[in-house]
């Protein structure tokens, strides 16, 4: 008999927007947050006897689904997802003869064209286990977290055109990576490593998600770019000079790097995981000083557009062959 815990959530890429396909990557989801989303539209007038509204003048429409997916990032299987974050990718492409390949993936004018069948493998506590199956998914957005004794976590909104049961369970399939751990991070504010307690990154790829017509079918068209995106994210550190604050004053426009270094492959090359942002301004704030503990600053930033480079460049380097 199947435990409770025995939950698996697994994605494969679609060839036709909203057709499920074979679930081919299982990813170690922290939570299970994936819902259907039900409309129900109600025909009211007077009528005589009634004591509620009737059965009979009640319309229930699936709207697709919603869901997040929460995992910690491997040094393994993380192109996958990646595809499908930004406007384009490249990759992976093998360096000089190694056993290393890259990945790189840029934000462009054009939204993510990808979606995913992703699929939510529930046991009940009879040991029962039952399929859910999530067709269409559109990653909406995503951020990328690393605290002082913790693990790079990603997290990626999911929309969905419909919800089904009828599709077989999967077989999980997990990559065998390792996690990006704290002791890997660092952060470059304008080209200087810079010693930070947190720092994160969050992307809304400004999507429309409602595109429903009056076509006899509740089943929505794939989400397109329908308002301009937004790149934005926190560092946290203790405060120690004048530096970052007076770029924030100043309204500078610095680069901000962030690189997560694991194993090496072969000579030369690692695994890794790097987030480049040409042009970013810090929003705020000013240091915060205190009784119990030594004083902070936090500087919430946003990434911007320079008209030359690609506001964010993600590379991921590892022994995967394929995304």
């Amino acid at each position: 008999m199947a435990s409770i815990l025995d939950v698996a959530i697994m994605l494969g890429k679609e060839s036709t927007y909203g057709t499920a396909v074979t679930l081919t990557d299982a990813f170690e989801g922290k939570a299970d947050s994936y819902q259907v989303v039900r409309e129900y539209i109600e025909s009211t007038g007077f009528r005589a006897g009634m004591e509620a509204m009737r059965s009979d003048r009640r319309v229930d429409i699936t709207m697709g689904g919603s869901g997040s997916l929460e995992f910690d990032v491997l040094t393994t299987g993380f192109g996958f997802v990646l595809q499908a974050m930004c406007g384009s990718v490249s990759g992976p492409t093998q360096n000089d003869a190694t056993a290393a390949y890259t990945t790189t993936a840029t934000t462009t004018t054009d939204d993510p064209n990808d979606s995913y069948t992703v699929q939510i493998e529930r046991t009940d506590v009879s040991g029962t286990q039952q399929a859910y199956t999530h067709t269409g998914g559109v990653i909406t957005g995503w951020s990328l977290s690393q605290d002082v004794g913790g693990l790079c976590v990603a997290n990626l909104d999911f929309d969905f055109q419909d919800v089904v049961t009828n599709v077989a369970a999967g077989t999980p399939a997990y990559a065998a990576g390792a996690p990006f751990d704290w002791t890997q991070a660092k952060a470059t504010l304008d080209s200087v490593d810079t010693d930070v307690k947190s720092m994160s990154v969050t992307a809304d790829l400004g999507l429309n998600v409602d595109r429903r017509f009056l076509r006899q079918s509740n089943l929505k068209k794939r989400p397109i770019r329908s308002a301009v995106p937004t790149y934005s994210g926190e560092i946290s550190m203790e405060y120690d000079g004048q530096v970052e604050y007076n770029d924030f004053i100043a309204g500078n426009i610095i680069p901000i790097i962030m690189t997560w270094t694991g194993a090496e492959i072969a000579t030369g090359y690692d695994y890794e995981l790097k987030v480049t942002m040409n042009a970013c301004q810090y929003t705020g704030n000013e240091p915060v000083s205190s009784l119990s503990d030594l004083p902070t600053l936090t500087l919430p930033f946003v990434a911007l557009d320079n008209g030359t480079d690609a506001v964010m460049t993600i590379e991921y380097t590892s022994t995967d062959t394929a995304l």
